[in-house]
């Protein structure tokens, strides 16, 4: 969304099982952002390191797979989220090597929860005691299992839209009607969550329905991880902005034509 990230003199430079990893300082500031509170810092500095972790563990999925291929790959943390850099593959080398950051990010979700469960049953009071224990799981709950959700509706350049569009070109074929068809249902996705959203914002309603827990999991289960929310207001916005850059390059490409 936010394009590639320049080098900076701050980035902060590292690497994970053999991948070169940046961190670029717009990161740290966003993630304070989505989590500021002025009255708890600590909060907001706890939530911005889960979104590290998660969105670390996210993109090293991406390049992991990668690397499996064959071809090396760069992670870049950026904006509240990042990428790994990426070569073209054949389409079903693409698809698993995309599916794999959100696949990776909600299993560590999983890992999370199934951690929190146990603590819970080995000393009943311990988030009572330690409020803090419970914030910071509840943050890496949003971050592993609600971000990676949302990384899967198929508007580009979510995961999601990247694996549409390829799935449409493996399946439809390549020319102009490929990448039109791929424009239109990004921007029909796109303009479908920022209107539901909208809706929401404006009554109340719950952005992820909590029917989908509760058709799957026990009533204790799906009741803690419905309340797992993100902001109506906030991907309202994020998505009228996905909708608007794909209406941006439907509207290139048929000028072209």
């Amino acid at each position: 969304m936010f394009g590639m990230a320049g080098e900076t003199p701050f980035d902060l430079r590292f690497q994970m099982f053999g991948i070169p990893i940046r961190i670029h300082p717009m990161f740290w500031a966003s993630g304070a952002m989505m989590w500021w509170n002025p009255d708890r810092m600590d909060l907001t500095i706890l939530g911005t390191l889960c979104l590290f972790i998660s969105v670390l563990v996210h993109e090293l999925g991406h390049a992991i797979v990668m690397r499996h291929y064959g071809w090396p790959s760069e992670i870049v943390l950026y904006m509240m989220g990042g990428y790994a850099t990426a070569t073209r593959l054949s389409t079903w080398r693409q698809i698993w090597s995309l599916a794999a950051g959100p696949v990776v990010g909600l299993t560590l979700a999983v890992v999370v929860y199934g951690i929190k469960m146990a603590l819970s049953a080995f000393s009943p009071e311990v988030f009572v005691q330690n409020p803090v224990l419970g914030s910071v799981f509840r943050m890496l709950l949003f971050c592993g299992l609600v971000v990676n959700i949302m990384n899967l509706i198929p508007a580009i350049p979510l995961d999601g839209g990247q694996i549409m569009a390829a799935l449409v070109g493996y399946y439809g074929g390549h020319g102009r009607k490929w990448t039109e068809l791929t424009l239109q249902i990004s921007i029909g996705a796109a303009a479908a969550v920022a209107l539901w959203c909208a809706y929401c914002n404006n009554t109340d309603a719950f952005v992820i329905p909590p029917k989908i827990f509760l058709s799957v999991l026990p009533l204790r289960h799906a009741i803690e991880l419905a309340s797992l929310q993100p902001d109506p207001k906030f991907m309202m916005i994020f998505f009228g902005i996905l909708c608007a850059q794909s209406v941006i390059e439907y509207n290139k490409f048929k000028s072209w034509g």
